[in-house]
Protein backbone atom coordinates (compact mmCIF):
# COMPACT_ATOMS: atom_id res chain seq x y z
CA UNK A 1 0.00 0.00 0.00
CA UNK A 2 2.59 2.34 0.56
CA UNK A 3 4.60 2.03 -2.54
CA UNK A 4 1.16 2.26 -4.28
CA UNK A 5 0.56 5.66 -2.49
CA UNK A 6 4.55 6.84 -3.98
CA UNK A 7 3.59 5.54 -6.99
CA UNK A 8 0.46 8.06 -6.97
CA UNK A 9 2.30 10.95 -5.76
CA UNK A 10 4.85 10.34 -8.51
CA UNK A 11 2.18 10.17 -11.70
CA UNK A 12 0.31 13.15 -9.93
CA UNK A 13 3.45 15.25 -9.62
CA UNK A 14 4.57 14.30 -13.51
CA UNK A 15 0.41 14.94 -14.51
CA UNK A 16 1.15 18.61 -12.86
CA UNK A 17 4.19 18.91 -14.07
CA UNK A 18 2.97 18.44 -17.79
CA UNK A 19 -0.11 20.25 -17.52
CA UNK A 20 1.70 23.54 -16.42
CA UNK A 21 4.09 22.79 -18.87
CA UNK A 22 1.16 22.83 -21.83
CA UNK A 23 -0.60 26.11 -20.11
CA UNK A 24 3.12 27.56 -20.51
CA UNK A 25 3.74 26.53 -23.76
CA UNK A 26 -0.38 27.88 -24.82
CA UNK A 27 0.88 31.39 -22.90
CA UNK A 28 4.01 31.11 -24.83
CA UNK A 29 2.35 30.69 -28.23
CA UNK A 30 -0.68 33.26 -26.97
CA UNK A 31 1.45 35.29 -26.00
CA UNK A 32 3.70 34.91 -29.59
CA UNK A 33 0.43 35.06 -31.72
CA UNK A 34 -0.83 38.68 -30.24
CA UNK A 35 3.18 39.96 -29.51
CA UNK A 36 3.04 38.97 -33.96
CA UNK A 37 -0.43 40.85 -34.01
CA UNK A 38 0.41 43.93 -32.30
CA UNK A 39 3.60 43.85 -34.46
CA UNK A 40 1.73 43.88 -37.82
CA UNK A 41 -0.30 46.14 -36.61
CA UNK A 42 2.15 48.35 -36.28
CA UNK A 43 3.61 48.22 -39.45
CA UNK A 44 0.17 48.41 -41.39
CA UNK A 45 -0.35 51.89 -39.68
CA UNK A 46 3.45 53.34 -40.36
CA UNK A 47 3.30 52.05 -44.23
CA UNK A 48 -0.60 52.21 -44.92
CA UNK A 49 -1.60 55.55 -46.90
CA UNK A 50 -4.84 57.13 -45.43
CA UNK A 51 -7.25 57.69 -47.76
CA UNK A 52 -7.73 60.34 -49.94
CA UNK A 53 -10.20 62.55 -48.76
CA UNK A 54 -11.89 65.30 -51.50
CA UNK A 55 -11.73 68.03 -48.25
CA UNK A 56 -8.13 67.39 -48.70
CA UNK A 57 -8.16 69.61 -51.81
CA UNK A 58 -9.58 72.37 -49.76
CA UNK A 59 -6.66 74.23 -48.89
CA UNK A 60 -4.16 77.17 -49.17
CA UNK A 61 -1.77 77.11 -52.33
CA UNK A 62 0.75 79.49 -54.49
CA UNK A 63 -2.45 81.11 -55.69
CA UNK A 64 -3.96 82.36 -52.62
CA UNK A 65 -0.47 83.71 -51.25
CA UNK A 66 0.09 85.58 -54.60
CA UNK A 67 2.93 83.24 -55.17
CA UNK A 68 4.21 82.69 -58.91
CA UNK A 69 4.21 79.10 -59.41
CA UNK A 70 4.70 76.49 -61.68
CA UNK A 71 3.63 72.71 -61.21
CA UNK A 72 6.18 70.42 -62.14
CA UNK A 73 6.99 66.63 -61.92
CA UNK A 74 10.01 64.90 -62.15
CA UNK A 75 10.62 60.96 -62.01
CA UNK A 76 12.28 58.70 -59.12
CA UNK A 77 14.63 56.31 -59.43
CA UNK A 78 11.99 53.86 -60.20
CA UNK A 79 10.04 55.73 -62.35
CA UNK A 80 7.61 56.88 -60.42
CA UNK A 81 6.60 60.59 -60.98
CA UNK A 82 6.55 63.16 -57.88
CA UNK A 83 4.73 66.25 -58.33
CA UNK A 84 5.27 69.64 -56.74
CA UNK A 85 5.28 73.47 -57.11
CA UNK A 86 8.12 76.02 -58.43
CA UNK A 87 8.53 78.99 -56.96
CA UNK A 88 10.74 80.60 -59.86
CA UNK A 89 13.13 83.75 -59.37
CA UNK A 90 14.73 83.78 -62.68
CA UNK A 91 17.48 85.96 -61.98
CA UNK A 92 19.15 83.50 -59.75
CA UNK A 93 20.02 80.11 -59.05
CA UNK A 94 19.83 80.12 -55.30
CA UNK A 95 17.27 76.79 -55.12
CA UNK A 96 15.71 75.94 -51.26
CA UNK A 97 14.11 72.50 -51.50
CA UNK A 98 11.38 72.87 -48.38
CA UNK A 99 10.22 68.99 -47.62
CA UNK A 100 7.14 68.27 -44.87
CA UNK A 101 6.91 65.58 -42.23
CA UNK A 102 5.73 62.07 -42.43
CA UNK A 103 1.96 61.82 -43.56
CA UNK A 104 2.86 65.79 -44.76
CA UNK A 105 2.20 67.98 -47.53
CA UNK A 106 3.93 70.05 -49.55
CA UNK A 107 1.05 72.47 -48.59
CA UNK A 108 2.62 72.53 -45.63
CA UNK A 109 5.42 74.18 -46.44
CA UNK A 110 4.39 77.35 -47.93
CA UNK A 111 4.68 79.23 -44.91
CA UNK A 112 8.40 79.52 -45.10
CA UNK A 113 8.59 79.15 -48.18
CA UNK A 114 6.94 82.07 -48.96
CA UNK A 115 8.81 84.25 -47.03
CA UNK A 116 11.57 82.99 -48.87
CA UNK A 117 10.79 83.39 -52.17
CA UNK A 118 9.63 86.90 -51.73
CA UNK A 119 13.48 87.57 -50.49
CA UNK A 120 15.02 86.28 -53.52
CA UNK A 121 14.94 82.46 -53.80
CA UNK A 122 13.90 79.90 -56.21
CA UNK A 123 11.58 77.22 -53.99
CA UNK A 124 10.85 73.55 -54.82
CA UNK A 125 7.81 71.94 -52.83
CA UNK A 126 6.89 68.37 -53.70
CA UNK A 127 4.94 65.80 -52.59
CA UNK A 128 6.28 62.77 -51.31
CA UNK A 129 4.97 59.19 -52.78
CA UNK A 130 1.80 58.38 -50.84
CA UNK A 131 1.67 61.66 -49.44
CA UNK A 132 -0.06 63.95 -51.98
CA UNK A 133 -3.85 63.69 -53.56
CA UNK A 134 -2.60 61.44 -56.07
CA UNK A 135 -1.39 58.46 -53.67
CA UNK A 136 -3.09 55.46 -53.88
CA UNK A 137 -3.90 52.23 -52.11
CA UNK A 138 -0.56 50.45 -53.42
CA UNK A 139 1.62 53.35 -52.50
CA UNK A 140 3.82 52.77 -49.18
CA UNK A 141 5.47 54.85 -46.59
CA UNK A 142 8.14 54.13 -44.94
CA UNK A 143 9.58 56.94 -42.93
CA UNK A 144 12.41 58.18 -44.38
CA UNK A 145 13.58 55.56 -46.89
CA UNK A 146 11.81 56.13 -49.92
CA UNK A 147 10.97 59.86 -49.17
CA UNK A 148 14.65 60.09 -49.54
CA UNK A 149 14.72 58.90 -52.94
CA UNK A 150 11.76 61.50 -53.77
CA UNK A 151 14.21 64.21 -52.30
CA UNK A 152 17.36 63.31 -54.28
CA UNK A 153 14.96 63.20 -57.33
CA UNK A 154 14.12 66.62 -56.61
CA UNK A 155 17.92 67.70 -56.40
CA UNK A 156 18.35 65.62 -60.11
CA UNK A 157 15.47 67.63 -61.43
CA UNK A 158 17.01 71.45 -59.70
CA UNK A 159 20.40 70.39 -61.44
CA UNK A 160 18.86 69.63 -64.78
CA UNK A 161 16.52 72.99 -64.44
CA UNK A 162 19.09 75.26 -63.22
CA UNK A 163 22.43 76.43 -64.30
CA UNK A 164 24.54 75.39 -61.33
CA UNK A 165 22.41 76.02 -58.56
CA UNK A 166 23.27 76.31 -55.12
CA UNK A 167 21.20 74.17 -52.95
CA UNK A 168 19.86 74.09 -49.57
CA UNK A 169 17.14 72.24 -47.66
CA UNK A 170 14.65 72.94 -45.10
CA UNK A 171 12.53 70.23 -43.67
CA UNK A 172 10.07 69.61 -40.99
CA UNK A 173 9.67 66.21 -39.20
CA UNK A 174 10.90 63.69 -41.15
CA UNK A 175 11.77 66.05 -44.00
CA UNK A 176 14.53 67.31 -41.39
CA UNK A 177 15.88 63.88 -41.05
CA UNK A 178 15.20 63.53 -44.93
CA UNK A 179 17.00 66.55 -45.88
CA UNK A 180 20.09 66.11 -43.21
CA UNK A 181 20.78 62.04 -44.52
CA UNK A 182 20.81 63.46 -48.45
CA UNK A 183 23.34 66.59 -47.55
CA UNK A 184 25.15 63.80 -45.75
CA UNK A 185 25.38 61.81 -49.25
CA UNK A 186 25.25 64.64 -51.74
CA UNK A 187 27.86 67.54 -51.55
CA UNK A 188 26.25 69.46 -53.88
CA UNK A 189 23.30 70.21 -50.97
CA UNK A 190 25.07 73.68 -49.53
CA UNK A 191 22.94 73.83 -46.09
CA UNK A 192 20.28 72.06 -44.00
CA UNK A 193 17.73 73.76 -42.20
CA UNK A 194 16.24 70.95 -39.79
CA UNK A 195 13.23 71.52 -37.70
CA UNK A 196 12.13 68.55 -35.65
CA UNK A 197 13.87 65.98 -37.02
CA UNK A 198 14.90 62.72 -34.89
CA UNK A 199 18.19 60.97 -34.53
CA UNK A 200 17.30 57.45 -35.30
CA UNK A 201 14.37 55.54 -37.25
CA UNK A 202 13.95 52.97 -34.71
CA UNK A 203 14.01 55.61 -31.99
CA UNK A 204 11.65 57.44 -32.93
CA UNK A 205 9.07 54.38 -33.65
CA UNK A 206 9.64 52.87 -30.45
CA UNK A 207 9.37 56.54 -28.93
CA UNK A 208 5.77 57.24 -30.06
CA UNK A 209 4.80 53.04 -29.61
CA UNK A 210 5.43 53.63 -25.72
CA UNK A 211 3.35 57.17 -25.81
CA UNK A 212 0.68 56.14 -27.49
CA UNK A 213 0.47 52.30 -25.95
CA UNK A 214 1.92 53.04 -22.60
CA UNK A 215 3.55 49.63 -23.35
CA UNK A 216 6.92 48.89 -23.53
CA UNK A 217 8.49 48.69 -26.98
CA UNK A 218 9.72 45.08 -26.35
CA UNK A 219 9.25 42.49 -27.99
CA UNK A 220 6.72 44.26 -30.45
CA UNK A 221 8.77 46.62 -32.21
CA UNK A 222 11.27 44.12 -32.57
CA UNK A 223 9.31 41.91 -34.16
CA UNK A 224 7.59 44.89 -36.23
CA UNK A 225 10.99 46.25 -37.35
CA UNK A 226 11.17 42.28 -38.71
CA UNK A 227 8.00 42.79 -40.36
CA UNK A 228 8.80 46.30 -41.86
CA UNK A 229 11.73 44.99 -43.57
CA UNK A 230 9.92 41.97 -44.99
CA UNK A 231 7.08 44.49 -46.42
CA UNK A 232 9.38 47.55 -47.78
CA UNK A 233 12.75 45.96 -47.93
CA UNK A 234 14.56 48.69 -45.78
CA UNK A 235 15.98 48.45 -42.46
CA UNK A 236 15.25 50.80 -39.29
CA UNK A 237 18.63 51.08 -38.95
CA UNK A 238 19.44 52.16 -42.10
CA UNK A 239 17.79 55.57 -41.18
CA UNK A 240 19.59 57.74 -38.76
CA UNK A 241 20.84 60.94 -39.35
CA UNK A 242 22.48 61.11 -36.39
CA UNK A 243 25.32 58.34 -38.04
CA UNK A 244 25.15 60.57 -41.19
CA UNK A 245 25.34 64.37 -39.92
CA UNK A 246 28.92 64.51 -39.47
CA UNK A 247 29.73 64.49 -43.17
CA UNK A 248 27.68 67.58 -43.75
CA UNK A 249 30.56 69.19 -42.50
CA UNK A 250 32.22 71.11 -43.85
CA UNK A 251 28.70 72.52 -44.55
CA UNK A 252 26.32 73.93 -42.40
CA UNK A 253 23.15 72.98 -40.48
CA UNK A 254 21.04 74.75 -38.05
CA UNK A 255 18.83 72.95 -35.68
CA UNK A 256 15.38 73.68 -34.54
CA UNK A 257 13.39 71.88 -32.06
CA UNK A 258 10.63 72.47 -29.23
CA UNK A 259 11.28 71.48 -25.89
CA UNK A 260 7.97 69.96 -25.67
CA UNK A 261 8.33 68.11 -28.12
CA UNK A 262 6.63 64.67 -27.62
CA UNK A 263 7.07 63.19 -31.07
CA UNK A 264 10.40 63.18 -31.79
CA UNK A 265 11.94 64.58 -28.14
CA UNK A 266 13.77 67.06 -27.57
CA UNK A 267 16.63 64.98 -26.69
CA UNK A 268 17.26 64.13 -30.57
CA UNK A 269 18.14 67.69 -31.04
CA UNK A 270 20.72 67.82 -28.64
CA UNK A 271 22.11 64.75 -29.58
CA UNK A 272 22.30 65.64 -33.77
CA UNK A 273 23.99 69.09 -32.39
CA UNK A 274 26.37 67.09 -31.05
CA UNK A 275 27.03 64.70 -33.53
CA UNK A 276 27.42 67.34 -36.21
CA UNK A 277 31.08 68.57 -36.97
CA UNK A 278 31.22 71.70 -39.45
CA UNK A 279 29.05 74.72 -38.69
CA UNK A 280 26.00 74.38 -36.57
CA UNK A 281 23.61 76.27 -35.16
CA UNK A 282 20.96 75.00 -31.95
CA UNK A 283 17.71 76.74 -31.42
CA UNK A 284 15.55 75.22 -28.61
CA UNK A 285 11.98 76.89 -28.02
CA UNK A 286 10.58 75.94 -23.97
CA UNK A 287 6.67 76.12 -24.70
CA UNK A 288 6.22 74.38 -27.86
CA UNK A 289 5.14 71.04 -29.30
CA UNK A 290 6.66 68.93 -32.10
CA UNK A 291 7.19 71.56 -35.14
CA UNK A 292 5.76 74.16 -33.28
CA UNK A 293 8.82 76.82 -33.29
CA UNK A 294 7.62 78.31 -36.71
CA UNK A 295 3.85 78.76 -36.01
CA UNK A 296 4.36 80.18 -32.61
CA UNK A 297 6.80 82.51 -33.59
CA UNK A 298 6.79 83.27 -37.60
CA UNK A 299 8.34 86.53 -37.76
CA UNK A 300 11.24 85.31 -36.02
CA UNK A 301 11.44 81.58 -37.03
CA UNK A 302 11.43 83.43 -40.55
CA UNK A 303 14.29 86.09 -39.95
CA UNK A 304 17.01 83.61 -38.69
CA UNK A 305 15.96 80.72 -42.19
CA UNK A 306 16.30 84.40 -43.91
CA UNK A 307 19.69 84.86 -42.57
CA UNK A 308 20.82 80.99 -42.77
CA UNK A 309 20.10 81.27 -46.58
CA UNK A 310 21.63 84.13 -47.17
CA UNK A 311 24.98 83.58 -45.54
CA UNK A 312 24.87 80.05 -47.41
CA UNK A 313 24.04 80.11 -50.66
CA UNK A 314 25.62 83.74 -52.01
CA UNK A 315 26.27 83.83 -55.84
CA UNK A 316 24.03 84.53 -58.88
CA UNK A 317 23.19 82.94 -62.08
CA UNK A 318 20.34 82.47 -64.38
CA UNK A 319 17.91 80.22 -64.42
CA UNK A 320 15.22 79.14 -67.90
CA UNK A 321 12.37 80.79 -68.04
CA UNK A 322 9.29 79.02 -66.21
CA UNK A 323 5.92 78.76 -67.20
CA UNK A 324 3.97 80.17 -64.78
CA UNK A 325 0.68 78.65 -63.65
CA UNK A 326 -2.09 78.74 -61.37
CA UNK A 327 -3.86 76.19 -59.98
Amino acid sequence: MILKSSNNRKFNKAKTARNLGLIAAAGSAVFSAATVGAANYLVEQLIKPNPVNASEAFTFSPFELQLEHERISFPTADGSLVEGWLLPRPDTNRVVIAVSGYRGRKEDMLGISSHLWRNGFNLVLFDYRGHGLSRTKADVLTLGHRELEDFQAAVKYVRQRFDKPLIGAVGGSMGAAVSLIAAARDKDIRCVWSDSSFARQRDVIAHNWKNITHLPDWPVVDVAEKLFELRTGHLWQEFAPILEIAKIAPRPVYIVHGALDTVAPVSDAYALYEAATGPKQLWIEDDFEHCGVYFGNREEYSRRALAFFQENLVSVAKVQPPQIQNV
